[in-house]
């Protein structure tokens, strides 16, 4: 029996259903030396990492002063002096809101120019040599995203809703892989027993979203090879902002939300930020109620211009009444003689299903300049989550086509782990060459719980349910998973970004170790010990040349691992799966505009990918591989002052290259060929009708299959947003700070079917419409 990957437990595919679960996912390789014995990948070692161009740095005294002591007006400078970018085209004031534009602050408008998430360091996306999408708050907020799901839809490359649209985790694959999830650049905790303790963050309480596309170990160890995403938490401002939200809509859903930030003292040396939300709403499925409460406290200290100290914080509590996930294809995608199920049909138990996710975090985020060349910076997070659910899942239908098949489930996990990332940074000039060399160390620990158990209840008629059926206490019901695990991951990483001219090489490797120990109770994994230890050297290397008119084409080749739990049936334990990948694109940003063009054709390639042994199925070896090739495009910014807009198109061939079980050639479970979107948003300032904003989007998802046999085909679907809003300082003075706006999505209600999970038994009905009205309040 094996773990699976990433700690992840693997049984085959029919395991998977009955998990209900998202799948996720001594020697320094450096620039100019040679890790000491390093693992080979496809007979040689895996490449050094992309890494991005140095910035030189503004010229200080000699003598800086040692308090940031400033006047109130003049607390909007951040207490470290800004540094010089590389020669970029110039930004508009509309993308940088107030001053400079940071990697980790806030951005204008849907166009960042700034990203940390593809080289640790704070560097324009144009020199970055791999590709990445930023989602705003900006454009959360115009598009009315209440989620991280919803706030990834108009973003090439990202699958949605791999598990339906109403589970209560974020689902969704990158290049048709499970996509890590980083918070403020550290990862987050999942339980492997389940992976239902899967922390769910709060898109209101984060300045922007960030996807960066192919492998990427080289910088953050074990990933999956199609990218990872990066959510960057609000953060204490020097200028003051405040604002009051309330929204009600469908689903008798009524939310309110708060976000207050500003200097605490006359000097700026202390700066606070407070997020809160509340949430109470009834789902799209009869007898769904969710309540949420979210709170996110931070404070920044700068004792002097060149040292800061952010302490970054949150809690959230969901309570949810009702649970399902699953509505069998036989009702929903390929309805027989009595038609399909509504959105709102509920085949659970009213009254018993339900379920809890609370989570916790504290931790640092630590800078110190010490002088023009040379920084230090640390970051820290301590981060719980936890998760209870009981409740009903659809078992397929039976042959008169109308019956449903039903399973009651306990699930209860919790995951708590300890990130740190330390990285020093020097800029520096050999002759002609500009360096920007970043070391870092980071490590984590988690530690997780997970009990799963499960029995067959009374069956319900998906036409006509008749509620009440028995359902045996959890206590009664013997446990399938019964785990506790420990894993630990500790890496090494050097990065060079070589500036020449208007050449970026970027060359990153990085060392990784990392072991796991897990201890099984229940049936599956059998009962037992189990021990991991690996090791791994990936990296990346990526050129870049940025043109005069804002054309930077690129290119780059990368390599990821993830550790792989558990053992063959001779109790031989697997190695990391490995990826690799090259992507060549181009990004352009037009002299002197707010709007970026980015384009990309890649092919990535995973191995040693768990399949069944041919000589005993219940077992898996290492024989798999997948292959993923695929062209992205995406534009997003400012057509004119008036007209914003955000799109993207994609069309992947993921194939299955290696197998024992027949599907050599066949496409990748739930990873949609072809997808195509626009948003588009127009404001005018001018005019009778000045301060009213009129935005509208189309989603197109092509065709995806829900079984390795693709027997199960998920038609494609298209859907249409909109969205109307207006400042009301343009109809009366006094009225400043007050703005409306109502969003609609799935405007038509189309009925369509976003996944199945293994086969026609586990499919997951896509997302209703939904219409919510927002009034906001905000001052300084």
């Amino acid at each position: 029996m094996n773990l699976g990957k990433s700690g992840h437990i693997v049984a085959g595919a029919a395991f998977k259903a009955v998990l209900c679960s998202t799948a996720l996912g001594a020697g320094l390789l450096g620039f100019g030396l040679q890790a000491g014995p390093a693992l080979a990948q496809s007979g040689r070692d895996l490449p050094p990492v992309t890494v991005d161009a140095p910035k030189p740095q503004a010229a200080r005294s000699s003598k800086p002063p040692r308090r940031a002591s400033r006047p109130v007006t003049a607390a909007r400078r951040t207490a470290a002096p800004s540094r010089q970018q590389v020669a970029e085209p110039p930004v508009r004031a509309v993308g940088l809101g107030r001053g400079a534009e940071r990697a980790d602050g806030p951005v204008t408008g849907y166009l960042a120019n700034q990203s940390a998430t593809g080289t640790k360091t704070d560097t324009p996306i144009l020199s970055t040599p791999q590709s990445i999408s930023v989602v705003t708050q900006d454009q959360i907020q115009a598009q009315g995203a209440q989620n991280v799901v919803e706030a990834l839809r108009y973003t090439p490359g990202v699958t949605l809703d791999t598990y339906g649209a109403t589970t209560f985790f974020d689902s969704f694959k990158l290049r048709g892989f499970d996509v890590p999830r980083y918070l403020d650049g550290l990862r987050l905790p999942v339980d492997p027993g389940t992976q239902f303790a899967f922390p769910r963050i709060e898109t209101y309480g984060l300045e922007r979203i960030e996807v960066l596309r192919g492998p990427s170990s080289g910088l953050y160890g074990q990933t999956d090879p199609g990218g990872l995403l990066n959510m960057v938490s609000k953060r204490p401002t020097a200028y003051p902002q405040h604002e009051i939200i309330g929204s009600f809509g469908s689903f008798e859903r009524f939310q309110g939300a708060f976000d207050s930030s500003g200097p605490i003292d006359r000097n700026g040396e202390f700066l606070y930020r407070i997020v809160g939300l509340g949430r109470s709403t009834d789902g799209q499925q009869d007898f769904v109620h969710e309540n949420k409460a979210y709170i996110a406290p931070s404070l920044t200290w700068r004792p002097t211009t060149d040292t800061s100290l952010t302490i970054l914080s949150h809690y959230s509590h969901i309570k949810n009444d009702g649970w399902q996930q699953y509505v069998p294809g036989g009702v929903s995608l390929r309805p027989g003689a009595f038609g399909r199920v509504p959105y709102s049909r509920y085949l659970g138990e009213p009254g018993r299903d339900g379920y809890t996710l609370d989570q916790f975090s504290v931790g640092y985020a630590f800078e110190h300049r010490f002088d023009n060349n040379l920084q230090f910076r640390s970051n820290l997070r301590y981060f719980d989550v936890s998760q209870d659910l009981a409740g009903v899942r659809a078992e397929g239908l039976l042959a008169d086509d109308r019956t449903v098949a039903r399973s009651y489930n306990y699930v209860k996990s919790s995951a708590k782990n300890l990130a740190l990332d330390n990285q020093i940074q020097a800029d520096f000039a050999t002759g002609p060459l500009l360096h920007k060399v970043l070391a870092g160390f980071d490590y984590q620990r988690q530690d997780s719980n997970s009990d799963y158990r499960f029995t067959m209840i009374g069956s319900i008629d998906a036409f006509a349910p008749a509620y009440g059926g028995f359902v045996p206490p959890a206590a009664s019901v013997a446990p399938f998973i019964a785990t506790t695990a420990t894993s630990e991951q500790a890496g090494l990483y050097l990065q060079d970004q070589v500036k020449y001219d208007r050449w970026t090489l970027t060359l990153t490797g990085r060392q990784d170790w990392a072991n796991a120990r897990t201890v099984s109770t229940a049936l599956f994994p059998a009962a037992g010990t189990y021990l991991q230890n690996d090791k791994a050297t990936t990296g990346r290397v990526g050129l870049n040349y940025l043109f005069d008119v804002g054309l930077s084409p690129y290119v780059n080749y990368s390599s990821s691992f993830v550790p792989t739990s558990g053992t063959d049936q001779f109790g031989n334990t697997f190695k990391p799966t490995t990826g690799e990948g090259g992507e060549i694109g181009v990004k352009f940003k037009p002299l002197g505009s707010n709007l970026m063009l980015t384009a990309a054709v890649f092919e990535i390639n995973q191995k040693n990918v768990l399949t069944a042994d041919p000589t005993n199925i219940i077992f898996s070896v290492q024989t798999g591989g997948v292959r993923v090739r695929g062209f992205e495009f995406e534009a997003r910014g400012n057509v004119t002052r008036e007209l914003e807009i955000v799109g993207g198109y994609n069309k992947y061939d993921p194939r299955v290259t290696s197998s024992n079980d027949g599907t050599v050639g066949n496409y990748l479970l739930n990873t949609a060929l072809e997808q195509a979107s626009l948003w588009a948003k127009y404001t005018w300032y001018n005019g009778p009708v000045a301060g009213l904003g009129i935005g509208g989007g189309v989603r197109y998802v092509g065709k995806s299959y829900g079984d390795a046999a693709n027997t199960v085909l998920i038609p494609s679907y298209t859907l249409f947003d909109a969205s109307i809003s207006y400042d009301l300082q343009y109809l009366r003075p006094d009225l400043k700070g007050w703005s409306m706006q109502v969003n609609a999505t799935n405007l038509g209600n189309r009925y369509y079917v976003s996944s199945c999970v293994t086969s026609l038994t586990y499919c997951g009905l896509g997302a209703a419409r939904t219409v919510i009205g927002t009034l906001k309040y905000a001052w300084n």
